[in-house]
């Protein structure tokens, strides 16, 4: 059998057909269990697109990594916990989330206790601020890790003047002093930030 994908939740979001779904012989099918699950051998091979699409009908669903068939249950996990970060809206509400378009996504987000206190660890010094700055400081913080300290890319990026952001990593400067500078902390920083921005519905 070739590597399969697990897809989780065929009827999680919407109404299923009248005509009821429309499944392949060689796909096995719970529709009986909640969320349903699908499991695709070969997802990507020919004709696949159009055989799930039929089995979906219409309903919104998940599709986890392909997989050695042994690690199936992994792959419907990652296809859960997609599907979760679609319903609240992290994760764009399409018919078919294909989790391998969203990997960072769900590795910064798998367990939101740790996000937390690693923001807690490394951010803190943001609290000293009012909430308007600190979202400014914030966001220039995250374009500065980013783009590898470039001052200017991060105004491109950010749409203000290259001063207003040397102005900015000034006071950044002064809120983490030797932190701001070290590598192992900056590497917290930026994933810290950048999983909070996901969490939040930011993009950028």
């Amino acid at each position: 059998m070739r590597p399969p994908a697990a897809l989780s939740g065929a009827d999680a979001i919407g109404p299923p057909s009248a005509r009821g779904p429309i499944v392949p012989p060689e796909f096995l099918a719970r529709f009986d269990v909640r969320p349903a699950v699908l499991v695709v051998p070969d997802p990507e091979g020919p004709g696949r697109a159009r055989a799930v699409a039929g089995a979906l009908q219409g309903r919104r669903a998940a599709m986890g990594p392909t997989v050695a068939l042994h690690e199936g249950a992994r792959s419907l996990r990652w296809a859960c916990e997609a599907l979760d970060l679609m319903r609240r809206g992290v994760l764009p509400d399409t018919e078919l989330l294909r989790c391998q378009d969203h990997l960072a996504t769900l590795l910064l987000l798998r367990d939101e206790a740790l996000v937390d206190a690693m923001a807690e660890r490394r951010l803190r010094p943001l609290e000293q601020v009012r909430p308007p700055q600190r979202e400014r400081l914030a966001e220039t913080l995250l374009s500065w890790l980013n783009s590898g300290h470039n001052a200017s890319e991060v105004a491109v990026r950010l749409a203000v003047h290259p001063q207003t952001v040397r102005y900015r990593m000034r006071q950044l400067d002064e809120l983490f002093g030797g932190q701001l500078h070290d590598p192992t902390a900056q590497f917290e920083m930026q994933l810290a930030l950048r999983a909070l921005q996901l969490r939040n519905g930011v993009s950028r």
